[in-house]
C-alpha cells in the first residue's frame, strides 16, 4: 500500500454545518449497485418529506425517498457524476406546513425480529455509503456465517473528512447501528478499524470502550495511514490476515465490512424510520475560500450551493471531482447532484504538474503497488492497441480502480484511465 499526501487539514477539525433547504432537488434513480429504482410517482404530483418516490426494483436495488416536501416538476435524464446522464426525478421544494420529522420507531431491539429489521432497512433505501452503494438489506443477509464484523472508519482517500467528523459528532448513533448489524449477523468478533491520523475520533471511541456502560465486544484497531487501506479486501487483510482472491467476496472469508456512515444510516432507519435522504459531505480544495463539512440533502446540486454562497470560490476551479483525488469521478459542470454515495467534492485550481506520457520503462512499480496483485502495465498496453478482449485474461475485472498504478508511474502513463476504458469496452 502507498503512503500518499493526506491533505486532511483543516476540514477534519471543522464542525459539520447544515444545508437542508435546497430549492430544487435532482434525484437519479441509480444511486446504488444493482438495478435502478422504479419510479412510483407522477409529474406534477406533490410529495411529502420522506415519501417513497422510486421503489427498489428486484433484490439488488434500493428505494428512493423525497428529502423535502416538493412538487415533481419533471422526470428526465439529468447529470450523474459516474453515469454521465440518467433518468432522474426533478423536485421543486415546497414550504413545510407542519413538522414531519419521523417519530421514534424502535422500542426494543431485543424483541425486534431479524426479518423486521431487514425490512425496515430495505424500505428506507439504505445503501453502503463508502462508495459502492451496495443495498444494505442484501449485504446484511449473507449466505454464509460471518465470524468477524469490521467497521470501516479508515477514510484513506486524501482530502475527505466526512467519516471522521461523523465519528466525532455522532459516535453514539454509529455504535447503535453496529449493535443492529450485530443482531442481524451475530459475529464472534467486532473490529472498529480507524487510521491513526484521526486522533480525536480514536480518543472518543476509546473513551466509550473503557466506560462501565460498555458491554459490547468491539475492539478498536488503529492502523497506519496508508492507501487504499479502506478498500474492503485490503482492510480485511490488514485486520485479519485473510487474503481474498479477485472472485472471492468478504463473506467467503467469514467477514463483513460496513462503513461508519452506513452504520449511522442504519441506526436512523431502525430507531426513527428515517430514509436515507441526507448525508455528510466534505467540500474542499484550493479553489474554495474555505472547506466545509455539510449535512446536505441527496439531490442538492453544486450550482445551488454556489449560488447561495454555501460554498464560495476564490478562484474558478480547473477540476471538480466527486469523491477523492485517487478514485473520484471528474465532472464538467456544477449541475451534478449529491448522491447517497457522495462523501466529498473536491474543487482544484492548481493541478499537479501534467507531464506528457512517455514510454513504459517496465520498472514494475505499478505491479509492486497494486493491492490486488495485478499487472496494470498490460492493461495500458492492450487498451492502447485496442486489444480489449485480451484484458479478460489479465483479470481486469478484479481491479478496484484505486489509482495506485497511475500515482506511482514514473512515465506518467494514465493507467487508470486505460483500465476504465478497457472495462467499458468489454462490458
Amino acid at each position: 500500500m502507498l503512503k500518499v499526501a493526506e491533505h486532511k487539514a483543516p476540514q477534519d477539525s471543522l464542525e459539520t454545518e447544515k444545508f437542508l433547504s435546497a430549492q430544487k432537488l435532482y434525484l437519479p434513480v441509480s444511486q446504488h449497485t444493482g438495478r435502478p429504482s422504479r419510479i412510483c410517482v407522477e409529474k406534477n404530483q406533490i410529495v411529502e418529506k420522506n415519501q417513497l418516490i422510486a421503489r427498489g426494483d428486484g433484490l439488488i436495488s434500493a428505494s428512493l425517498h423525497a428529502p423535502q416536501k416538493a412538487k415533481i416538476v419533471d422526470i428526465k435524464n439529468w447529470y450523474h457524476p459516474k453515469l454521465k446522464k440518467i433518468q432522474s426525478l426533478i423536485l421543486k421544494t415546497q414550504p413545510e406546513t407542519e413538522n414531519r420529522e419521523p417519530l421514534p420507531a424502535l422500542l426494543n431491539l431485543d424483541k425486534t425480529s431479524k426479518e423486521n429489521l431487514l425490512k425496515t432497512i430495505s424500505e428506507n433505501g439504505i445503501v453502503g455509503m463508502g462508495g459502492a452503494g451496495f443495498p444494505s438489506h442484501v449485504k446484511l443477509n449473507p449466505p454464509k456465517k460471518i465470524d468477524t464484523l469490521i467497521i470501516n472508519g479508515c477514510e484513506c482517500e486524501p482530502y475527505l473528512a466526512s467519516d471522521c467528523r461523523l465519528m466525532i459528532e455522532n459516535l453514539e448513533g454509529i455504535l447503535k447501528g453496529i449493535e443492529i448489524i450485530s443482531k442481524l449477523i451475530a459475529p464472534e468478533k467486532i473490529i472498529f478499524a480507524v487510521e491513526g491520523n484521526k486522533k480525536e475520533a480514536i480518543k472518543k471511541i476509546n473513551l466509550f470502550l473503557h466506560t462501565k456502560k460498555n458491554n459490547s465486544k468491539i475492539e478498536l484497531r488503529v492502523l497506519k495511514s496508508r492507501y487504499p487501506q479502506g478498500g474492503e479486501k485490503q482492510l480485511i487483510y490488514s485486520v485479519t490476515q485473510r487474503k481474498l482472491s479477485g472472485k472471492m467476496l468478504p463473506f467467503d472469508a467469514g467477514c463483513m465490512v460496513h462503513n461508519v456512515a452506513t452504520c449511522y444510516a442504519i441506526y436512523k432507519a431502525v430507531y426513527f424510520n428515517q430514509p436515507l435522504t441526507s448525508r455528510v459531505v466534505t467540500f474542499c480544495g484550493d479553489a474554495l475560500v474555505k472547506p466545509k463539512n455539510l449535512w446536505v440533502n441527496i439531490g442538492t446540486t453544486l450550482s445551488e450551493l454556489v449560488e447561495k454562497e454555501i460554498i464560495k470560490f476564490k478562484k474558478i476551479p480547473k477540476k471538480i471531482i466527486f469523491g477523492g483525488p485517487m478514485m473520484g469521478d471528474a465532472v464538467t459542470n456544477l449541475a451534478n447532484p449529491i448522491l447517497k454515495t457522495t462523501s466529498g467534492v473536491l474543487f482544484l485550481e492548481k493541478l499537479p504538474k501534467e507531464e506528457e506520457e512517455s514510454a513504459c520503462i517496465r520498472c514494475g512499480r505499478c505491479v509492486n503497488y497494486c493491492p490486488m496483485n495485478l499487472v496494470p502495465l498490460e492493461y495500458a498496453k492492450m487498451a492502447k492497441n485496442k486489444k480489449y478482449q485480451g484484458l479478460k485474461s489479465y483479470y481486469i475485472k478484479d481491479c478496484i480502480e484505486c489509482g495506485s498504478c497511475s500515482y506511482i508511474c514514473p512515465a506518467n502513463i494514465p493507467i487508470l484511465d486505460y483500465i476504465k476504458l478497457g472495462k467499458e469496452k468489454i462490458k
